[in-house]
């Protein structure tokens, strides 16, 4: 009898350890604290008729940092001279800089305030990021002409912090058209082959829109219904409140933004990240969150956007309606490139845009 009722005593004390084990990363979840901000970066959800509407919400918490170490190599290896160059060029970059100087807050709990309720997310991981969803009522969503809906909310913070910082989030249909775009050298120009010259029109340059391509996807947006808009593109997360604001200044569609982690370090470094891993893991995800959704993919021939877009056409031949790729290269239709890429697919499928 000793030893029939050691072992239930022993299997609870396991399941109370396993319990407390299991509970630590929450019970040791922290407020925001003085000087710690909050990053969001809206996110889609996949909704229909039959069932409750959820709001993903992304977030990053983080502490800036001075860094003067950060713009006295960029200088160095742009062989820039500050001094030289107008007011407007040092506040442009000490605006786009802020968050790549940065330190990530581990275990941050926040909150955000949608309509007359508060919600939690899950505490912050080792990057500072941290994503939920929650369950929202049709009368906190402004519906589109698209069909899709906006739902905006606040952060809840203690006085000391951000508090009051509003953001949204996007409710898609789970039937329509995606229409993914590329960002560099795609509808902006950024000189992505030449490494300094994008780190240049990234954090001193004021960003130039390539001609024609945001009335083109207003137009796309107009005559395929249930359009929304994805911007997939190897720019760092640092640079998403700049990109927001370029997409808004030139009159692109709005739209979900899919970008890179990238650190400041990263950018000085000729090691490359991979861009393909980054483009083929949100495609994928977009695909099987929307089954029922087609797409037209759209990117430029400076990098990998032919090559990423092809595989994909060929996982998904009867989803994709139509790749369109913005020479940089200046290769035409019948390079060997493009023989080679698209060897398989439709001629009718694919195009280039000069």
């Amino acid at each position: 009898m000793r030893y029939a009722s050691y072992f239930p005593l022993r299997f609870l004390r396991l399941s109370i350890l396993f319990l407390f084990w299991a509970l630590l990363p929450v019970a040791y979840a922290e407020p925001l604290e003085q000087g710690e901000s909050v990053l969001f970066f809206p996110a889609i959800t996949a909704f229909s008729e039959e069932e409750p509407l959820i709001l993903t919400v992304d977030a990053w918490v983080f502490e800036e940092e001075s860094r003067p170490f950060f713009e006295t190599a960029l200088n160095t290896w742009l062989g820039r001279n500050p001094d030289e160059e107008p007011p407007e060029a040092q506040a442009r970059f000490r605006e786009r800089a802020r968050y790549f100087q940065t330190e990530a807050r581990a275990d941050k709990q926040i909150f955000v305030r949608i309509g007359k309720n508060v919600h939690s997310l899950p505490p912050t991981d080792a990057r500072g990021r941290t994503s939920g969803q929650i369950t929202i009522y049709p009368d906190d969503v402004q519906w589109q002409e698209n069909g899709a809906g906006h739902a905006a909310f606040s952060l809840e913070a203690p006085e000391h912090a951000a508090h009051g910082q509003e953001s949204y989030g996007w409710i898609v249909p789970r039937a329509g058209v995606f229409v993914v775009s590329d960002i560099d050298d795609a509808i902006k120009d950024s000189s992505v082959r030449d490494k300094k010259a994008l780190v240049k029109k990234s954090l001193f340059e004021p960003f130039t829109a390539i001609e024609g391509m945001a009335a083109w996807y207003r137009e796309l947006a107009d005559t395929n219904e249930g359009t929304f808009f994805c911007y997939l593109s190897g720019s760092p997360a640092a640079l998403y409140p700049a990109l927001v604001d370029f997409l808004q200044k030139e009159n692109f569609p709005a739209g979900a933004l899919y970008l890179r982690d990238i650190r400041a370090r990263d950018l000085l470094s000729s090691k490359k990240t991979s861009l393909k891993t980054h483009k083929t893991t949100a495609l994928e995800q977009l695909a099987r969150d929307f089954p029922q959704r087609r797409f037209i993919l759209i990117g430029d021939s400076g990098e990998s956007d032919p090559e990423i877009y092809a595989d994909f056409a060929r996982h998904y031949p009867e989803r994709v309606l139509s790749i369109h790729i913005r020479d940089v290269t200046s290769e035409s239709r019948d390079a060997a490139r493009y023989a080679q890429t698209f060897l398989d697919l439709a001629p009718s499928l694919w195009n280039i845009r000069e």
